[in-house]
């Protein structure tokens, strides 16, 4: 594993002040993520529960992933994402402070997850269209691979501190850990135009002065399914949603593995999520530094598919330290699918559409509740172990059939 290549993206001007920033929300994302999780257990003892706090979590990426990631195409990035860590700093302060008083339910929980995935379907789009922004098309995989790393990096500390801070403090110190950093994460990035004042700066954003500021009207959806009908956006748009209803839903079972089935308590949970994490920092510090010799629509498929298997043999696993080890495996697939699926959507469109093919990966991902719903409602008829095999199962089967459509589509048109 080459230092120097897996840090190429570090000798773009700005891109260190960036990647921080990024280290502080995928720190609060790791917390909200389990935080919400425990809680809507706590308040309602059924997996069923959790699966409604975290759809109502993905739920804002149908209404705002292609909007946003429209919008970044005409704006300053880094403002919007300033902007956005900026309300993500009000929400949490508000949400401490409600915790505080005791006027906490589960009805607050869903209130507090809808809030976190409307900042979660901002921050997602304008961080990933901005890291290739910074670092370049030469550069993306790298770059967007060390932006999955800080995620990873800091969910690792998020996983674990957070079950430490559910324990003692309840949901008061998880709340108020989540403002302290969305708002270091906001004043990091006035930090970017002193230091590196030209950073991004080949956007052409001439646009954005005489177009205004777009909205979801027919002319933005029109060049959305212009988009949709390029077979890589599809494809990869179809196996990104796949994913999040097949794949990424297991994080509502969590819980119930943890409580149920290894007999751990909020600490053993917390765990599990950072044995996650660890696998993803391994899997982006491998795409990282091999980005100049992989070609990620021959790699994805791939990893999508190990990516299922790993949830099945999770399923079957009843021994704490397995389902460990299990999860990091599963963590290393998570973490790469992450850093390609987007990299490719914005390598297969002009520079002036990838905020808007972004906001499509993302929108792809707002099918996401009815994974959670299934996943969680699935569960109480037949069980936690079974509905995750099952899944894992549909998600590898999926993903090879979409691969193969598309295969044969472009040796079609070729010959």
């Amino acid at each position: 594993m080459s230092g120097s290549a897996l840090l190429a993206s570090f000798r773009q001007p700005g891109f260190g002040i960036v990647w921080l920033s990024i280290c502080l929300n995928g720190y609060s994302a790791h917390i909200s993520t389990v935080a919400i999780s425990w809680l809507a257990l706590e308040f309602t003892g059924s997996p069923f529960g959790v699966g409604q706090a975290l759809a109502i979590r993905i739920l804002p990426r149908l209404f705002f992933s292609v909007p946003i990631g429209s919008m970044s195409d005409k704006m300053d990035r880094r403002i919007m994402l300033q902007a956005t860590n900026f309300f993500g700093f009000g929400m949490s302060a508000v949400a401490t402070i409600a915790s505080m008083q005791g006027w906490f339910g589960f009805r607050g929980v869903l209130i507090v997850a809808m809030l976190v995935g409307i900042f979660d379907v901002a921050e997602t789009t304008l961080a990933k269209a901005y890291v290739y922004d910074v670092v370049g098309p030469d550069n993306a995989v790298n770059g967007l691979a060390l932006e999955q790393l800080a995620n990873k990096l800091f969910g690792i500390v998020g996983g674990i501190s957070t079950g430490f801070l559910l324990a003692v403090f309840g949901g008061v110190g998880a709340f108020a850990a989540m403002a302290v950093t969305y708002l270091s994460s906001g004043l990091l990035l006035a930090i970017i135009p002193r230091i590196a004042p030209r950073t991004g700066a080949f956007r052409d954003l001439s646009s954005a002065e005489d177009a205004g500021v777009p909205s979801a009207s027919p002319g933005l959806w029109g060049s959305i399914r212009q988009l949709m009908n390029t077979p890589a956006v599809l494809a990869f748009a179809i196996i990104a949603l796949s994913a999040e209803v097949f794949a990424y839903s297991s994080e509502v079972l969590a819980p119930s593995f943890a409580r149920d089935i290894l007999q751990v308590n909020e600490q053993g949970l917390g765990n599990l999520v950072a044995a996650r994490n660890a696998g993803g920092v391994l899997g982006v510090l491998l795409l990282g530094s091999l980005a100049r010799h992989v070609r990620p629509e021959r790699l994805l498929p791939l990893i999508c598919v190990g990516f299922g298997i790993g949830l099945m043999a999770f399923s079957f696993s009843t021994s704490y330290l397995l389902s460990l080890a299990l999860m990091a495996m599963v963590g290393l697939a998570w973490g790469s699918v992450d850093a390609l699926l987007p990299t490719v959507l914005q390598q297969n469109v002009s520079d002036m559409d990838r905020g808007a093919a972004v906001g499509i990966w993302n929108l792809s991902r707002g099918f996401g509740p009815l994974g959670q719903l299934e996943i969680g409602a699935l569960a109480t008829i037949i069980g936690v172990a079974a509905t995750q095999a099952l899944n894992g199962l549909i998600f590898a089967v999926t993903v090879s059939i979409v691969m193969l459509a598309y295969r044969r589509r472009a040796n079609h048109r070729v010959q």
